[in-house]
């Protein structure tokens, strides 16, 4: 009997850490290899996640910096045929923000540089930019977070045609590492209420769109509820498909925490090991 070939799988490379900043070595064995095993985040149990080229849909890159990565991506689309998109974090807080929040984070204008070049290389079609996450503070008020995105818009431009926002979620741990902060008043938080990150949202959205820019929102229901921002799927299988149509890539919404809207992939990160150090990162 003629067994069904499986069919290919989405990669996630990564949520839970930066993998193309720190871990690209790693990376690389393992698609020598044919295999990444990865811990469960719950029982640290390894299992293995298949990176032979026929179990590969696409890879879903997220980074901060892809500099490391740059060198490598002959031999990445050699074996995958270019099926890789790339999400690019920059916020660009402020100096004095940024030796705060995000101290072992290098300047933005070093980065974006690499951004560059993965636009030329694939289109602006596999790129993504993430303004997330959007944290008010004494050092990073509303006006000034507008400003910084009106600054990028025309960099930005170059690059993508989405933007993915989402506001700060203030997890327990990240509660803890921000509270010395708090009580020393070198940072003073504000909390938007729903009607002004509706308002944000919809700035964001207005000043991006005369850039040719479409701004979604990233685990952010009731905005997308109000209507100020579409939902956005950072994992978007459909939108793979548009880009792949050579590849049977499975369609099936899988979020991986409240109001996410991913569909189903296989993340190969491991949580605690980026090493950019940004107090309200969840995956630390």
């Amino acid at each position: 009997m003629t067994q069904t070939p499986p069919i290919p799988q989405i990669i996630s490379a990564s949520r839970r850490t930066d993998i193309p900043a720190f871990h690209t070595d790693w990376l690389l064995a393992a698609v020598r290899q044919g295999y990444a095993r990865v811990p469960n985040p719950y029982t640290q149990r390894e299992y293995e996640v298949s990176l032979q080229p026929i179990d590969v849909a696409a890879i879903v890159f997220w980074s901060r910096d892809y500099r490391p990565l740059l060198p490598h991506l002959d031999e990445l689309d050699q074996r995958f045929g270019k099926r890789l998109v790339f999400h690019f974090t920059c916020t660009a807080f402020q100096p004095s923000a940024r030796r705060i929040l995000e101290p072992a984070l290098p300047p933005y204008e070093k980065r974006l540089s690499s951004l560059k070049q993965l636009a030329e290389r694939y289109g602006r079609d596999h790129i993504f930019w993430r303004f997330d996450p959007i944290l008010f503070s004494n050092l990073s008020p509303p006006s000034e977070r507008l400003a910084t995105f009106r600054k990028l818009l025309p960099q930005m431009q170059q690059c993508t045609h989405r933007c993915f926002i989402s506001f700060v979620d203030l997890y327990r741990k990240v509660r803890r590492r921000l509270q010395p902060l708090q009580q020393s008043g070198r940072l003073q938080l504000e909390t938007p209420t729903l009607a002004e990150r509706i308002e944000f949202a919809w700035q964001l959205a207005g000043e991006a769109r005369s850039y040719g820019i479409e701004v979604l929102s990233c685990c952010e229901e009731d905005i997308a509820a109000a209507r100020a921002v579409p939902t956005g799927h950072c994992i978007d299988a459909p939108y793979l498909k548009r880009l792949f149509p050579e590849v049977d890539i499975p369609v099936q919404l899988y979020p991986s925490r409240k109001g996410c809207g991913c569909y189903r992939s296989r993340d190969i990160g491991r949580y605690g090991s980026c090493r950019h150090a940004c107090l309200y990162c969840y995956a630390n």
